[in-house]
């Protein structure tokens, strides 16, 4: 493990912008392959159904067969793992995942095809086999996803696609809005400098609070302490900072955290659990257990799959939770706690080259305290699960009926929108029913060229772009939270979503018995709309607020909230996508 021990106080924003790392590390892996593990499918039973009708289902039919052409199906479903009575995961026969201590590619590029097109006879019969069963809904491949942090995203999916530029518009791709309207009518180029726009009021010790551009109130122009992209958290910070409400429970699926940092809430960190099941993506020598400590996700050339880049490790995971709420407020040390102080559940289920389905599924459901099979019970149940993380496609039955699960067990669900430049149904969970999914945003408040968008985004929250600096502070416009040695800036739709956890705490402290479809309504009702040139293609109802911008003081989350006793009554319906 690696991390800071030692605390000790830092004597200014000198001092402490020492232990910023430069640039954004390069994204876990930025691909629109379809990255599947061979030797596993998803299985997601139909409502009612469950693993003993389903297995009871494949005993009368290999009693009616002939010369034992269910014995295989019997033998995979009894030898299922999974995380509730409607999922499972299916192992199939002469699909080695692992070879020599963990040394094998777990993952291979595939089509859009059907993936028992792709099986040896045998396991293709199983999926056949299990798709004919009445009590199946569905039986689906393995699938890994990514974290939706990003560096120049378009230039990585375009070197992994043999493309010289962005893919044509299919009506749901489309060229990166920052090389069109937004630059065009808002302002291009790089901003140098300081600027003289003052000094922010001093309202946090944290020497690095000056570079979270994200929690300066919003404000048409900017001036100290506002700016055209803020969410509002400084002011919430000045009238909550003493707040005894019990800290809601935040549980990150991500990379883990890591062990130590100077400016972690150590206290306000809860047990977690490692979900990653194949030792090659865990880089850390076992299976499922209980520590979910980072131990780096760094991967040589070609390591993933054939033709894939060497990188370095991104310590995403705690990148992540010190945005959501995982740092120590006001202890003259590092970056400014966002809203109210949370307690974090870290939960990894990514490491080396991302992380597959049917870990994050069970993942999913563990944080949001349901049972999984062979995994103790999560005794610190989530009411905001954040995802910073998905892969390509709609969302597959698997993580529905989890996202279904994790709902109905009183958890918010938060998810990145995805770095494709795309739009957000075409990316999972992002497209899933029930999540609030979020675009990303820079420090003018319009969308980041990487970000997804459309009609599936809830709201926007800021994500940043590396590559300006438009708050002008001589750093660029990512996002600055931790990583392993210190600090670092980073952009996308991953540093979006824990900032909307952030506001979902916010919500839940002034009113635990709020519900997701609650949630929902009260951030859609105090975002503020975004232009079609800051946003050209859909960003829902626009850039996330907790407090009230100076030019219409009635878009305050927390006033929204209060004053509307069924926020689900305001309009809108339940987790609608608006055309």
């Amino acid at each position: 493990m690696h991390g800071i021990s030692t605390a000790k106080a830092q004597q200014g924003f000198a001092e402490a912008s020492r232990q910023i790392i430069p640039g954004a590390a390069s994204a876990l892996a930025t691909n629109p392959l379809r990255l599947v593990d061979p030797g596993r499918v998803l299985v997601t039973l139909k409502a009612g159904e469950n693993r003993e009708s389903l297995r009871l289902e494949a005993a009368r039919r290999q009693r009616e067969s002939v010369a034992g052409a269910m014995d295989a199906v019997v033998a995979a479903i009894e030898a299922a793992s999974g995380g509730s009575g409607r999922g499972l995961v299916v192992a199939l026969p002469g699909q080695s995942r692992e070879r020599n201590g963990g040394t094998a590619l777990p993952a291979v590029p595939a089509g859009a095809g059907d993936i028992a097109a792709n099986l040896p006879p045998e396991a293709a019969g199983i999926v056949e086999a299990l798709r004919q069963m009445p009590q199946v809904l569905s039986v689906e491949p393995n699938l890994m996803r990514f974290a939706t942090q990003a560096a120049n995203p378009a230039d990585d999916f375009n070197a992994l696609l043999g493309l010289s530029g962005l893919p044509q518009s299919d009506g749901f791709h489309s060229p990166s809005p920052d090389v069109g309207a937004i630059d065009t009518i808002i302002g291009s180029g790089r901003v140098n400098g300081l600027g003289g726009i003052g000094t922010p009021p001093a309202l946090s010790d944290d020497p690095l609070s000056q570079l979270q551009w994200q929690l300066f109130d919003h404000a048409p122009q900017l001036t100290a302490g506002r700016s055209p992209g803020g969410t509002g958290f400084r002011s919430y910070r000045m009238t909550h900072r003493q707040a005894e409400e019990p800290a809601p429970i935040v549980a990150i699926i991500d990379t883990g955290l890591v062990d130590s940092h100077q400016d972690l809430a150590k206290s306000r960190i809860l047990p977690g659990y490692d979900f990653i099941s194949l030792d090659l993506v865990a880089n850390d020598g076992d299976g499922r257990d209980a520590d979910p400590g980072d131990p780096g996700d760094a991967t040589a050339a070609d390591f993933c799959f054939p033709g894939s880049r060497a990188t370095t490790s991104t310590w995403h995971g705690s990148h992540v939770a010190g945005i959501a709420g995982a740092v120590e407020g006001d202890n003259r040390l590092g970056i400014g706690l966002p809203g109210v102080a949370v307690r974090i559940v870290p939960v990894r289920t990514l490491g080396r080259c991302g992380g597959f389905d049917s870990d994050i599924v069970d993942a999913l459901r563990w944080a949001a305290g349901v049972p999984v099979a062979g995994v103790p019970t999560n005794p610190n149940p989530a009411r905001v699960i954040n995802m910073s993380l998905g892969g390509p496609g709609a969302c597959p039955a698997a993580y529905q009926a989890a996202v279904n699960d994790a709902l109905a067990a009183g958890a918010v669900i938060v998810v990145a929108a995805g770095n494709s430049a795309e739009d957000a149904r075409q990316s999972s969970p992002a497209s899933c029913t029930g999540v609030i999914t979020v675009a990303a945003s820079d420090a003018r408040g319009a969308i980041s060229p990487y970000s997804n968008f459309g009609p599936r985004i809830d709201v926007m929250a800021p994500g940043g772009n590396t590559q300006r600096d438009d708050d002008r502070n001589g750093q660029p416009d990512g996002i600055l939270s931790l990583v392993s040695g210190g600090y670092e800036f980073k952009e996308g739709t991953s540093m979006a979503a824990p900032l909307v956890s952030a506001a979902t705490a916010a919500l839940v402290v002034e009113n635990p018995s709020m519900t997701a479809a609650e949630v929902r309504e009260a951030l859609v009702a105090a975002a503020i709309a975004r232009t079609s040139a800051e946003c050209p293609q859909g960003c829902g109802a626009g850039l996330v607020q907790v407090s009230p911008p100076r030019a219409n003081a009635a878009n305050s989350l927390t006033r929204v909230m209060r004053q509307e006793s069924s926020p689900a009554s305001a309009g809108h319906g339940l987790f609608n996508l608006r055309p």
